[in-house]
């Protein structure tokens, strides 16, 4: 206990000799951090958005690839801060998309949130992959409900939410697309069929919202991919010696090949800074946590297999709160805690950014899963689904296709005289 004593002491002296250091740095850090915040926070209120509702028609034929293509295009769109000026005093950041499906009672919509200024460039690579599709812009369909989780409840209404993070680091792929098909066109499956399947079970008055954010990431997260590998073979290809004293190579096992080769297919292709968030809405009459719980997350485990990723509930954001789960105190107010939280973030696709700075940079003390999903893992688990979908019914889609008018009407050909009252411009 004398040794403990002289040791505070010791600390204490050092402290006083030095408080001229350490507290002007911790002020500097502190001010920076709110600055940024700030910047950041305003920079953000000040980006116009457009919400838009995608209607599918009676059939596609094209698959996840499509989709693919589209993500392909929109990674080289947005671009960061370029100089130290739009990064520290600006505070431009990184601007994401919000892909996103909506189940309310089993009718199921499809949505894409993007900044106004690209809104052009989205809908002109969707109509080229899609040009079958409908695109309409549209209110927030989240504004039909009270803007708070407070006023969600005073309307009877209860909520269930979280967020989805990978089982292992983000190089691991998950199951794609590709793994889904054969050459049989029988036998081959959509994989966004089986959340299709979850969604279209919903009972009136139940609605569940899924987004997916997406930013594009930059060639370090490629980087990061490659010393995992050389570190991977390190520890996978083992050399010993034999009784003779000569070196003998043990070869990786074909499950330790099979993830090899999945990671480097993986790494070779675009990659999106994203975050996979959704919540369960439901009259507290007919309340289950069931379907969001195992039903949802059903329906994503089918992306993994051992050789891959999975996906698996952030349990620090997830609203099931119980005296027995970390941190074990006061489960009732973290319970309504998490729920506004999660119910405001969801409204405002709020997408938390990741780097040095974050200690203010949200509203809210709560953290996000962020994790790296390229092109291709994003097209399997958001694309429009095709006409293998079983509950085709249960989508809401378009009976018609707009096309656009003929070329030869009175007054479009050149040199044609145009009806009478009409002038020329």
């Amino acid at each position: 206990m004398l040794e403990f004593n002289e040791f505070i002491q010791q600390l204490v002296r050092v402290a006083k000799a030095t408080w001229f250091i350490f507290v002007p740095a911790i002020a500097v850090l502190l001010f920076f951090e709110t600055w940024i915040s700030y910047v950041r926070n305003h920079y953000k209120s000040e980006t116009k958005w457009t919400f838009l509702e995608i209607k599918i028609p009676r059939q596609i034929l094209r698959g996840p690839k499509a989709m693919e293509q589209i993500f392909s295009s929109l990674h080289t769109f947005i671009s960061g801060p370029s100089v130290w000026y739009d990064y520290y005093w600006a505070g431009e950041v990184k601007l994401w998309y919000s892909f996103e499906i909506a189940s309310f009672g089993g009718d199921i919509h499809f949505y894409v949130k993007t900044p106004t200024k690209h809104k052009n460039y989205v809908e002109a690579n969707i109509y080229a992959q899609y040009p079958d599709l409908e695109i309409e812009e549209i209110d927030d369909y989240t504004l039909h409900m009270p803007s708070t989780y407070e006023g969600l409840r005073n309307t009877g209404y209860e909520l269930w939410g979280t967020e989805l993070k990978l089982e292992r680091e983000d190089v691991y792929p998950i199951r794609l697309y590709e793994e889904f098909e054969t050459p049989s066109e029988y036998s081959t499956l959509d994989p966004i069929s089986s959340l299709i399947e979850v969604l279209n079970s919903l009972r009136a008055g139940e609605e569940i919202w899924l987004q997916i954010l997406i930013s594009p990431a930059d060639s370090s997260w490629q980087e990061r991919g490659a010393r995992f590998i050389k570190e991977f073979q390190k520890k996978t290809r083992i050399v010993t010696e034999s009784g003779d004293g000569k070196k003998v190579t043990v070869d990786r096992s074909p499950g330790e090949e099979l993830a090899l080769k999945a990671i480097e297919h993986n790494i070779s292709k675009p990659g999106f800074q994203t975050m996979i968030r959704y919540i369960y809405l439901a009259p507290s009459a007919i309340y289950s946590k069931q379907t969001p719980w195992y039903g949802v997350l059903g329906a994503f485990n089918q992306y993994s297999s051992k050789a891959h990723n999975s996906f698996k509930h952030d349990s620090m954001i997830r609203t099931a709160v119980l005296w027995y789960y970390y941190p074990f105190f006061f489960p009732t107010w973290r319970q309504k805690y998490r729920r506004e939280q999660v119910y405001t973030k969801f409204r405002e696709r709020e997408m938390a950014e990741s780097g040095f700075f974050t200690l203010l940079r949200t509203k809210s003390t709560i953290s996000s899963s962020h994790f790296i999903l390229n092109t291709e893992e994003l097209a399997t688990i958001y694309h429009y689904p095709s006409n293998i979908v079983l509950t085709a019914p249960s989508i809401q889609r378009i009976e018609s296709r707009k096309v656009s008018p003929p070329t030869e009407l009175p007054g479009q050909e050149t040199g044609s005289e145009l009806p009478k009252g009409f002038k020329k411009k």
